[in-house]
């Protein structure tokens, strides 16, 4: 039997108190309440990982930040990690009900080099409370989940060295999916509500506020490379492909005079997927074509996304890779980009993971990043690599 690998969690929130506190400090009760269900509620996944990093980057990326006096063309920087990720388990019925709750968080400390008035120790801190019920309805399975996360950023850094803003996001939805002739039907509607917090001179960023609303529907089927999947009780060689398409409602209240900024988005794609005994590809292309009330923001976007990843008894070797490229319908853009997907982005990372004894794993990672923009030019590219420890206290 393969080991069960460890899953790290992402990290960057504030001085004070963040509001997914709030609601994680009201379901602590739950998570020692006995469930006439299940028997009584407990964690069943634990995963405690800390790691070190270091950095490079360069580049200007002033159409999200606005270049201070202390940007600079190229900085270091050493950066140490911890999160936590912990499942608990509210409910179980196997085969008919499920519900629970998935908290993790994390601190993410930079040490930078090279900036002109002073080095910049940007400390980012994150937390993300999920709720997920499955209930298995009219031969499908209907889901219904609930997320609040939060991010701050303490002494944000000037360019290249980019942080994203931080934010209290709330998102809610509801799914369901049912296999009809073989053919695996999915649709889901979500609602989420993002409010950026920019530090003091950034405060523009707080027209990146949304509002969002996505419908979403697909359809996916299994075929088995070998055999009758019927006879197996874990079937490992097959692939997978799906197609699906969403319609997405966008408005920034912060954005717009007499007509508020609104933007309608469609997206179509396709995922192609391959599984055998030892190998793991994922390949998804999605295009969108966005429109909105303020013509000066539209645009059409397209992305590329493959994951490769091979097994063997205790080493897993993942390949990574991003190519999203966007083009507005003007030549010529005065709009702030964050808080949209990156213009034109390429993303190529490689990590290496293996099992170190009972419950522990290390990771290694190298990766490249560079995103820019096409109507002004400014870009920033980060290159880095580092080394990870992720343990289970139990399990």
């Amino acid at each position: 039997m393969r080991r069960q690998r460890v899953h790290g969690t992402g990290i960057g929130a504030s001085r004070r108190r963040p509001r997914w506190v709030v609601p994680t400090l009201a379901l602590l009760p739950l998570l020692s309440m006995p469930s006439a269900l299940s028997g009584q509620s407990r964690a069943w996944d634990f995963v405690i990982t800390a790691g070190l990093t270091g950095e490079a980057w360069s580049g200007d990326f002033s159409a999200i930040t606005v270049p201070e006096f202390d940007s600079t063309e190229s900085v270091k920087a050493g950066v140490g990690e911890w999160s936590a990720r912990g499942v608990f388990s509210l409910l179980s019925r196997p085969g008919h009900r499920r519900l629970e709750a998935t908290l993790d968080g994390g601190i993410r400390q930079s040490a930078a080099a090279g900036f002109r008035i002073r080095n910049y120790a940007p400390r980012e801190q994150s937390g993300r409370l999920t709720v997920t019920y499955e209930h298995t309805l009219g031969g499908g399975v209907a889901t219904a989940e609930a997320t609040a996360r939060s991010r701050r950023i303490i002494d944000h850094p000037p360019m290249p060295l980019y942080k994203f803003p931080g934010y209290d996001i709330y998102n809610v939805q509801a799914g369901y999916a049912k296999s009809v002739r073989a053919i695996n039907v999915d649709v889901k509607v979500a609602g989420e509500q993002a409010d950026y917090k920019p530090p003091p001179q950034l405060e523009h960023l707080d027209y990146l506020d949304r509002n969002s609303v996505v419908f979403e529907a697909g359809g996916s089927r299994v075929f088995y490379l070998a055999g009758d999947p019927e006879d197996y009780e874990d079937p490992r060689d097959y692939w997978r492909f799906r197609l699906f398409g969403a319609f997405g409602r966008h408005s920034y209240p912060r954005q717009g005079g007499e007509v508020q900024r609104v933007d309608h988005a469609m997206r179509l794609g396709a995922t192609f997927g391959l599984r055998t005994e030892q190998l793991e590809i994922t390949t998804t292309m999605a295009g969108t074509r966005s429109r909105s009330t303020s013509p000066r923001v539209e645009y059409n976007h397209g992305r590329v996304h493959m994951q490769a990843t091979w097994l063997w008894d205790d080493t897993d070797l993942s390949l990574v890779g991003t190519l999203a490229r966007k083009r507005y319908t003007r030549p010529t853009q005065d709009a702030l980009v964050a808080g949209e997907e990156a213009d034109n982005a390429s993303v190529l990372y490689a990590e290496v993971t293996r099992s170190l004894g009972m419950r522990v794993n290390g990771a290694f990672r190298i990766g490249w990043r560079k995103v820019e923009t096409n109507f002004s030019g400014a870009f920033y590219t980060r290159f880095g690599g580092g080394f990870t420890l992720s343990v289970r206290p139990w399990g």
